[in-house]
Protein backbone atom coordinates (compact mmCIF):
# COMPACT_ATOMS: atom_id res chain seq x y z
CA UNK A 1 0.00 0.00 0.00
CA UNK A 2 1.39 3.38 -1.01
CA UNK A 3 1.06 6.38 1.23
CA UNK A 4 1.35 9.81 -0.32
CA UNK A 5 1.85 12.73 2.01
CA UNK A 6 3.23 16.19 1.59
CA UNK A 7 5.80 16.95 4.27
CA UNK A 8 6.46 20.65 4.84
CA UNK A 9 9.47 21.92 6.73
CA UNK A 10 10.49 25.48 7.06
CA UNK A 11 13.06 25.17 4.29
CA UNK A 12 11.70 22.68 1.77
CA UNK A 13 8.67 20.82 0.55
CA UNK A 14 9.10 17.20 -0.51
CA UNK A 15 6.70 14.46 -1.45
CA UNK A 16 6.99 11.29 0.60
CA UNK A 17 6.47 8.19 -1.48
CA UNK A 18 8.21 4.84 -1.80
CA UNK A 19 11.67 5.10 -3.32
CA UNK A 20 10.99 2.51 -6.03
CA UNK A 21 7.98 4.52 -7.17
CA UNK A 22 10.11 7.64 -7.58
CA UNK A 23 12.63 5.75 -9.71
CA UNK A 24 9.85 4.21 -11.80
CA UNK A 25 8.20 7.57 -12.39
CA UNK A 26 11.42 9.20 -13.60
CA UNK A 27 12.19 6.13 -15.73
CA UNK A 28 8.86 6.29 -17.56
CA UNK A 29 8.88 10.07 -17.80
CA UNK A 30 12.32 9.87 -19.45
CA UNK A 31 10.81 7.60 -22.08
CA UNK A 32 8.31 10.28 -23.05
CA UNK A 33 9.72 13.68 -22.02
CA UNK A 34 13.47 13.30 -21.63
CA UNK A 35 14.21 16.97 -21.04
CA UNK A 36 11.79 17.33 -18.09
CA UNK A 37 12.44 14.01 -16.36
CA UNK A 38 15.48 15.11 -14.31
CA UNK A 39 13.64 18.25 -13.23
CA UNK A 40 10.81 16.10 -11.93
CA UNK A 41 13.29 13.77 -10.22
CA UNK A 42 14.91 16.65 -8.38
CA UNK A 43 11.49 18.08 -7.48
CA UNK A 44 10.37 14.85 -5.80
CA UNK A 45 13.59 14.64 -3.83
CA UNK A 46 15.72 12.07 -5.64
CA UNK A 47 19.48 12.12 -5.30
CA UNK A 48 21.75 12.94 -8.22
CA UNK A 49 22.88 9.40 -9.08
CA UNK A 50 19.42 7.85 -8.69
CA UNK A 51 17.99 10.54 -10.92
CA UNK A 52 20.78 10.16 -13.46
CA UNK A 53 20.64 6.36 -13.67
CA UNK A 54 16.85 6.20 -13.98
CA UNK A 55 16.96 9.01 -16.57
CA UNK A 56 19.52 7.40 -18.85
CA UNK A 57 18.07 3.90 -18.53
CA UNK A 58 14.62 5.17 -19.51
CA UNK A 59 16.00 7.36 -22.30
CA UNK A 60 18.26 4.71 -23.81
CA UNK A 61 15.60 2.01 -23.66
CA UNK A 62 12.99 4.29 -25.22
CA UNK A 63 15.35 5.47 -27.95
CA UNK A 64 16.29 1.93 -28.98
CA UNK A 65 12.63 0.90 -29.07
CA UNK A 66 11.69 3.98 -31.13
CA UNK A 67 14.72 3.48 -33.39
CA UNK A 68 13.88 -0.08 -34.36
CA UNK A 69 10.12 0.52 -34.38
CA UNK A 70 10.55 3.41 -36.81
CA UNK A 71 12.31 1.01 -39.16
CA UNK A 72 9.23 -1.19 -39.12
CA UNK A 73 6.98 1.80 -39.75
CA UNK A 74 9.10 2.90 -42.72
CA UNK A 75 9.14 -0.60 -44.23
CA UNK A 76 5.44 -1.25 -43.70
CA UNK A 77 4.39 2.11 -45.06
CA UNK A 78 6.33 1.40 -48.23
CA UNK A 79 5.10 -2.16 -48.74
CA UNK A 80 1.64 -2.28 -47.16
CA UNK A 81 0.12 0.76 -48.87
CA UNK A 82 -0.56 -1.08 -52.19
CA UNK A 83 -1.91 -4.08 -50.29
CA UNK A 84 -4.18 -1.83 -48.21
CA UNK A 85 -5.68 -0.33 -51.38
CA UNK A 86 -6.48 -3.82 -52.70
CA UNK A 87 -8.18 -4.91 -49.48
CA UNK A 88 -10.54 -1.99 -48.85
CA UNK A 89 -13.87 -1.80 -50.72
CA UNK A 90 -13.96 0.18 -53.96
CA UNK A 91 -16.55 2.63 -52.63
CA UNK A 92 -14.26 3.56 -49.72
CA UNK A 93 -11.35 4.03 -52.08
CA UNK A 94 -13.39 6.30 -54.38
CA UNK A 95 -14.60 8.35 -51.40
CA UNK A 96 -10.98 8.68 -50.26
CA UNK A 97 -9.93 9.90 -53.71
CA UNK A 98 -12.77 12.49 -53.77
CA UNK A 99 -11.72 13.83 -50.35
CA UNK A 100 -8.11 13.90 -51.49
CA UNK A 101 -9.01 16.04 -54.54
CA UNK A 102 -11.07 18.41 -52.36
CA UNK A 103 -8.18 18.80 -49.91
CA UNK A 104 -5.76 19.46 -52.76
CA UNK A 105 -8.02 22.20 -54.14
CA UNK A 106 -8.45 23.72 -50.67
CA UNK A 107 -4.68 23.73 -49.97
CA UNK A 108 -3.54 25.43 -53.18
CA UNK A 109 -2.89 28.80 -51.56
CA UNK A 110 -1.36 27.50 -48.33
CA UNK A 111 2.27 27.19 -47.34
CA UNK A 112 3.69 23.76 -47.99
CA UNK A 113 6.11 23.77 -45.08
CA UNK A 114 5.47 24.60 -41.49
CA UNK A 115 8.05 26.17 -39.25
CA UNK A 116 8.85 22.81 -37.70
CA UNK A 117 9.37 20.97 -41.00
CA UNK A 118 11.59 23.78 -42.25
CA UNK A 119 13.63 23.45 -39.07
CA UNK A 120 14.00 19.68 -39.60
CA UNK A 121 15.15 20.12 -43.20
CA UNK A 122 17.58 22.88 -42.26
CA UNK A 123 18.92 20.79 -39.40
CA UNK A 124 19.60 17.84 -41.67
CA UNK A 125 21.14 19.92 -44.47
CA UNK A 126 23.37 22.13 -42.35
CA UNK A 127 24.38 19.86 -39.50
CA UNK A 128 23.64 16.33 -40.73
CA UNK A 129 23.83 13.37 -38.43
CA UNK A 130 25.65 15.29 -35.69
CA UNK A 131 22.92 17.91 -35.50
CA UNK A 132 20.26 15.26 -35.07
CA UNK A 133 22.36 13.43 -32.48
CA UNK A 134 23.10 16.52 -30.40
CA UNK A 135 19.65 18.10 -30.52
CA UNK A 136 17.46 15.01 -30.10
CA UNK A 137 17.50 14.67 -26.30
CA UNK A 138 17.02 18.35 -25.52
CA UNK A 139 15.27 20.06 -28.43
CA UNK A 140 13.69 17.32 -30.51
CA UNK A 141 11.94 14.45 -28.81
CA UNK A 142 13.34 10.92 -28.68
CA UNK A 143 10.78 9.43 -31.12
CA UNK A 144 11.35 12.17 -33.73
CA UNK A 145 15.13 11.91 -33.41
CA UNK A 146 14.99 8.13 -33.70
CA UNK A 147 12.79 8.36 -36.79
CA UNK A 148 15.04 10.94 -38.50
CA UNK A 149 18.20 9.04 -37.64
CA UNK A 150 16.79 5.75 -38.91
CA UNK A 151 15.37 7.29 -42.07
CA UNK A 152 18.39 9.29 -43.19
CA UNK A 153 21.33 7.46 -41.61
CA UNK A 154 20.25 3.82 -41.70
CA UNK A 155 23.51 2.58 -43.20
CA UNK A 156 25.79 4.47 -40.82
CA UNK A 157 26.89 1.94 -38.21
CA UNK A 158 28.09 4.62 -35.79
CA UNK A 159 24.78 6.50 -35.58
CA UNK A 160 23.21 4.37 -32.84
CA UNK A 161 26.26 4.26 -30.50
CA UNK A 162 26.84 8.00 -30.88
CA UNK A 163 23.18 8.70 -30.15
CA UNK A 164 23.24 6.56 -27.01
CA UNK A 165 26.42 8.35 -25.92
CA UNK A 166 24.71 11.69 -26.55
CA UNK A 167 21.73 10.64 -24.44
CA UNK A 168 24.04 9.68 -21.56
CA UNK A 169 26.19 12.82 -21.73
CA UNK A 170 23.27 15.21 -22.09
CA UNK A 171 21.42 13.38 -19.30
CA UNK A 172 24.42 13.92 -17.04
CA UNK A 173 24.53 17.62 -17.92
CA UNK A 174 20.77 18.02 -17.37
CA UNK A 175 20.87 16.23 -14.01
CA UNK A 176 23.86 18.30 -12.94
CA UNK A 177 22.20 21.56 -14.00
CA UNK A 178 18.84 20.79 -12.37
CA UNK A 179 20.42 19.52 -9.16
CA UNK A 180 22.62 22.61 -8.99
CA UNK A 181 19.70 24.94 -9.67
CA UNK A 182 17.56 23.34 -6.94
CA UNK A 183 20.37 23.38 -4.37
CA UNK A 184 20.74 27.17 -4.57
Amino acid sequence: MFIFAVHKNRTETSIRMPHSLKITQVFFLAMIKYFYAPLYGVAIGMGFWENFLSLISGGVLAFTVYYFFSDLVLLYSRHLNPLFIKVIPASWHHAYLRRKVKRRIKRRGRKKFTRRTKFMVKLRRNYGMWGIILLTPVLLSLPIGAFLLRKYYRDNSTALPFMITSIIVEGFILCLAYTGAFSL
